[in-house]
């Protein structure tokens, strides 16, 4: 039997004073899982929610829909990616509450994928909060840094999935990381791009003229790491050598479930899918048949898939 999402009365807010209520009467909820609740407005999210669930719960944690309610956009992205993944035809395992979020079962082999949705932290290099009317520089380092951590945090799963025994050292191995929760736009490129590739500012290069100054041309700069406010380093080159070799591909989006598209023939035309060229267990290029896909050749990043 089904389990509901919204399986709770909150109550009803047709207005930002109710809501507010509800959400201060019901603090030990996730404040936007209070709002797709109780909101009149949000009754159609709430169904099309409810349906893709249906598809993902044999797939899912037992204690999914209460989590759901304490960390909103965690398990939201858990499951956007989940029913994604159905609604494409990949064949998805049968999962465990102590392993890996999915398994991609295929013909000779299992891929494996965690998702998370990373947060602004709560140290010194967080990421600031937005102030809506005022202007504010865009943090890219501090996302960086968060992003940084989530990857991070997530191979350290994979390796003690690999010391338990749970995951086949010869199988791929996927992060999926959704930075919906840091707000603010990326700049110019994916962020994840910087993050995985060492990449750092776009530079001009000037022809100097008397009469009129031109722009040859724009590359970029390196930036191999970035230093915390502690003094300690960070580095930016996860896909520049073989040290984190067991990391076949990162995906990547940067909306969370409410922006995202909700057809199925659009689901997951959001995503950046990146892969890494020093992989011990590489995903092939084609394999993700949705989104935009990346790869590294030579000194390059092309990508491989044409626009949806």
């Amino acid at each position: 039997m089904t389990t509901k999402l919204f399986n709770e009365n909150l109550g009803v807010a047709s207005n930002r004073t109710e809501l507010s209520r509800l959400k201060k009467r019901f603090d030990d909820h996730d404040p936007l899982y209070v709002a797709l609740s109780a909101m009149t407005t949000m009754s159609k999210f709430r169904k099309w929610m409810e349906d893709i669930w249906r598809q993902y719960e044999p797939y899912a944690d037992t204690n999914f829909p209460n989590e759901l309610k304490r960390r909103f956009t965690q398990r939201a992205w858990e499951l956007y990616l989940g029913a994604t993944l159905l609604n494409k035809g990949y064949i998805l395992g049968n999962h465990s509450n102590s392993g890996p979020d999915f398994k991609i079962t295929s013909a000779n082999r299992n891929i494996w994928i965690e998702a998370i949705a990373v947060e602004k932290g709560d140290r010194n290099d967080k990421v600031p909060n937005i102030k809506f009317g005022k202007e504010m520089d865009i943090p890219e380092q501090e996302m960086l840094l968060r992003l940084t951590a989530g990857l991070t945090e997530k191979y350290q799963k994979y390796l003690s999935y690999l010391k338990a025994g749970q995951i086949n050292s010869k199988d791929p191995f996927v992060i999926a990381i959704n930075r919906s929760e840091l707000e603010y736009p990326d700049p110019q490129m994916p962020l994840i791009f910087k993050c995985l590739f060492a990449i750092g500012n776009q530079v001009l290069s000037l022809k100097s003229s008397r009469l009129k100054p031109t722009t040859k041309g724009s590359t970029w700069s390196t930036r191999e790491k970035i230093d915390k406010k502690s003094g300690n380093n960070v580095g930016m080159s996860m896909f520049r050598n073989s040290e984190y070799e067991g990391i076949s591909t990162v995906i990547y989006c940067t909306d969370n479930i409410l922006n995202s598209p909700k057809s199925i023939n659009q689901m997951g035309d959001n995503f950046v899918i990146v892969h890494n060229p020093f992989a011990k267990n590489p995903v092939e290029n084609n394999f993700f048949n949705f989104g935009e896909v990346w790869q590294q050749e030579n000194d390059q990043l092309i990508k491989l898939n044409k626009s949806t």
